[in-house]
């Protein structure tokens, strides 16, 4: 029979990787356990907010409606703040009004603007749900 000679240091090396492989094959249950539990508790629903204006009849167009829609997974979300930004041509975005969605997911606001404004509805979010804001709509002031 042959006798095979390996050295002292060949020896050691092949058992600190057997032991490194154990050592990283008992961790890596625990390590994929708690990120999925922390990814879970952080996931939050996405959000989808819709914009809509039209005026206001009787009021000879000096009034429109804004009309917002809040959806997440195409369910309406109900009872949650929805507020209202404008801005003016040589303005930034501010908070004018908000409201909460009604029982369809509805949100209305009633504007008059005095010169050319920009509106967009904006759903800061929740521990649920994830923020969301509606495309711009931009309305004209009624002609005098």
């Amino acid at each position: 029979m042959r006798s095979s000679r390996v050295s002292v240091l060949a020896r050691f090396g092949s058992a600190a990787a057997v032991a490194g492989l154990a050592l990283a094959g008992a961790l890596a249950p625990a390590t994929a356990s708690a990120a999925v539990r922390h990814h879970h508790s952080h996931h939050k629903i996405a959000t989808h907010l819709f914009v809509r204006a039209h005026a206001v009849k009787g009021t000879g167009h000096k009034s429109d409606t804004i009309a917002g829609l809040l959806l997440a997974a195409r369910h309406r979300i109900v009872g949650k703040t929805v507020v209202l930004e404008s801005r003016t041509h040589k303005t930034k975005f501010a908070v004018v009004a908000s409201a909460k969605t009604d029982k369809n997911g509805l949100v209305k606001f009633t504007v008059t603007p005095t010169t050319k404004t920009a509106y967009v509805l904006v759903f800061n979010g929740t521990a649920n749900f994830r923020h969301s804001h509606s495309a711009v709509v931009v309305l004209k002031a009624p002609k005098a």
